[in-house]
């Protein structure tokens, strides 16, 4: 019994510590959400290197994309694959919420003429909010599967501002 009651004080005692201080600090990782993506991109029957994957914090207009709310990008390996994992470290506490939403860049099926001229294509898809854990590092990822670039998409618009930098 004597035992017991030691491993409920054990317990409560940092409880009553941290309550008697006069200035609790939130630790940062509480109000931190984090969300990751992966998956890979094909142009036919090619794996697609080089697409540019955004992960946004917030939905993102198809006018322009609000990169203050960028939580991380990659361009796509010569597999096609990518991940991208982003948080909110970075953002004010009001700010922490993530409703995530990823944008791809691409030039499947144009050549430089085209991509010159009509910009890259961008689609853009919200994501299942289930995937956004708290704290700084994600511990759920999507898995986005495999997309054939080749489809016209629903809302898909060329970006000729767009600059295709790393």
């Amino acid at each position: 019994l004597t035992m017991i009651y030691l491993f409920l004080l054990a317990l409560i005692l940092p409880i009553f510590q941290v309550s008697a201080g006069a200035d609790l600090d939130v630790p940062s990782n509480v109000a931190n959400r984090s969300m990751s993506i992966k998956g890979q991109l094909f142009c036919g029957k090619k794996p697609f290197e080089g697409a540019k994957i955004r992960l946004f914090r917030v939905f993102q207009s198809n006018a322009a994309d609000d990169i203050a709310d960028l939580l991380d990008v990659k361009n796509t390996y010569i597999t096609g694959m990518f991940q991208v994992e982003g948080d909110t470290a970075r953002f004010p506490r009001t700010k922490t919420e993530i409703q995530p939403y990823v944008t791809i860049h691409h030039n499947c099926g144009m050549d430089d003429k085209q991509t010159s001229n009509y910009g890259y294509k961008r689609i853009g898809i919200r994501l299942p909010e289930d995937y956004v854990t708290l704290g700084t590092k994600a511990r759920k990822v999507y898995d986005f599967g495999k997309l054939n670039l080749e489809l016209d998409f629903p809302g898909q618009t060329h970006d000729i501002k767009f600059e295709f930098k790393d």
